[in-house]
């Protein structure tokens, strides 16, 4: 969307006073369509009627001109225009900041330097419960996205993302929201974090005074704010819960009683408007990856690379659904990834319903040990 109003002299005539000179308004709402043109020639002494003809062309076509997109980063505070930064998504974080979060290498937004996977205190290994495996339909009677991840020999452990009923899943495996320390979330789909208030309302239950931690991408006090607002308003959190919003290629520290660890996302290619993520977890001397939804992308092969677990997505068969993996890329891809083993969430009823696949599929209350 373009305006241009100019102020055109008559080069014909003489200088002074009795110029003719020529208002012109044009204003293109899109490339593709014809600009909307509008002008009237005025004496070039007559200022306060040029002034005034001018105010009444922009009260006229107000609809039709660009709104000014000025917000302020989320982080620096600076004031910028979302789409000069070349990016849509919201809420506005600034490009010189997410370059500073992308080269935080191995810090942590706490300070410090992220663990590295191979430290661990005690026995190492991950324990893996799959709450929830199925896309947004519950296409296979499955339940919606939430994985436990729990370090050998800790206390509590980390959920990856909260689709509805979680905390109900939680509850049929002998666990309860008192076991996490904390929740990943990936992007802020109903089916993958519709369930987070409920795991407020459990932990009230309880009665618990740990706190909670909870990383997402940009927009996560909001968003849950809304929602809990939306389910059981004014819902009062009486125990520490710390929401922290990340960006990609920042690093940061999971909770001591998790054991040593970090986690770090990367951009996943899913909502082409709004922030959405896949997690690299180390953890137990492990390292685990969690595509979040996302089209195909090598981003995830490379996050990927050696890891000891792959958790990818992969809602269709053959034809991939826009921000989705088909199982015929992650074929096409086998030979590039290299994780040790893959496991596949998310699944639609076709892939549910296909015979032997290359990638193992995950189902509900699988439990496992890397």
């Amino acid at each position: 969307m373009s305006l241009e109003i100019r102020i055109v002299a008559d080069a014909d005539e003489a200088d002074g006073e009795e110029r003719t000179v020529e208002v012109r308004l044009t204003v293109r709402p899109r490339a593709e369509e014809d600009p909307i043109e509008d002008s009237r020639f005025f004496a070039a002494g007559d200022r306060a009627e040029i002034a005034f003809f001018v105010a009444g062309l922009l009260e006229r076509y107000r609809g039709s001109l660009p709104r000014a997109q000025l917000t302020s980063c989320r982080r620096c505070e600076r004031i910028g225009d979302p789409e000069a930064e070349g990016d849509s998504r919201r809420p506005f974080v600034c490009r010189r900041c997410q370059r500073k979060a992308a080269a935080t290498g191995g810090a942590s937004a706490e300070g410090g330097k992220a663990p590295d996977p191979a430290e661990t205190h005690g026995a190492s290994g991950v324990e893996v419960l799959f709450l929830g495996t199925g896309d947004a339909f519950g296409s296979g009677g499955k339940r919606q996205a939430a994985i436990f991840l729990r370090a050998c020999g800790r206390p509590r452990g980390v959920l990856l993302d909260a689709g509805p009923g979680c905390h109900a899943a939680l509850r049929q495996e002998g666990l309860a929201s008192d076991d996490l320390a904390a929740v990943v979330l990936s992007h802020f789909h109903g089916d993958h974090f519709g369930g987070f208030p409920f795991l407020e309302l459990d932990a009230l239950r309880s009665g618990r005074r740990e706190p909670l931690a909870v990383f997402a991408p940009p927009g996560a006090p909001e968003r849950i704010r809304e929602l809990r607002n939306c389910l059981y308003r004014e819902l009062p959190v009486r125990f520490p819960e710390e929401i922290r919003e990340v960006l990609p290629g920042e690093q940061v520290l999971l909770p001591g009683t998790t054991g040593a660890g970090a986690a770090v996302p990367f951009p996943a290619d899913h909502q082409p408007a709004a922030w959405a993520f896949g997690w690299t977890l180390r953890m137990g001397g492990r390292t685990i990856v969690y595509s979040g939804d996302t089209g195909f992308t090598a981003r995830v092969v490379a996050a990927s690379a050696a890891a000891d677990l792959l958790i990818h997505e992969c809602s269709s068969l053959e034809a991939s659904r826009p921000g989705h993996t088909s199982y015929a890329e992650l074929a096409g891809a086998a030979g590039e990834i290299t994780a040790r083993r893959v496991l596949l969430v998310h699944t639609g009823e076709e892939v549910l319903q296909a015979g032997d696949l290359a990638f193992e599929r995950a189902h509900d209350g699988l439990r496992l040990m890397i």
